[in-house]
């Protein structure tokens, strides 16, 4: 895959919502393709603070994903592993 083509399925693979957040609260995910995802909010060192499976069925459908209470207020990534094809994407949230 080249970066042009890995930059676009990054960019538009997923959607969290609200965001910013509040810990110890649930969001909203939006995956664009159908398959089994391993989802990890990621901290600045790249250390999985809380991972979660999700299944698929439906493109665009919401999923939801619990924000650990324990964390700092800050910046983190969220990010996604395609089971299947092992094709990862990410995405920001900010946790006030």
């Amino acid at each position: 895959m080249n970066s042009i083509s890995h930059y676009f399925f990054s960019l538009n693979s997923l959607q969290v919502f609200p965001n910013p957040t509040t810990k110890g609260k649930v969001v909203n995910l939006i995956v664009k393709r159908k398959g089994q995802y391993s989802i990890a909010l990621m901290n600045n060192k790249s250390e999985a603070l809380h991972t979660q499976q999700i299944l698929v069925n439906n493109s665009n459908e919401i999923n939801l994903f619990s924000i650990p209470a324990n964390i700092e207020k800050g910046n983190y990534v969220i990010k996604g592993i395609n089971m299947q094809n092992k094709k990862t994407f990410q995405c920001t949230i900010q946790v006030v």
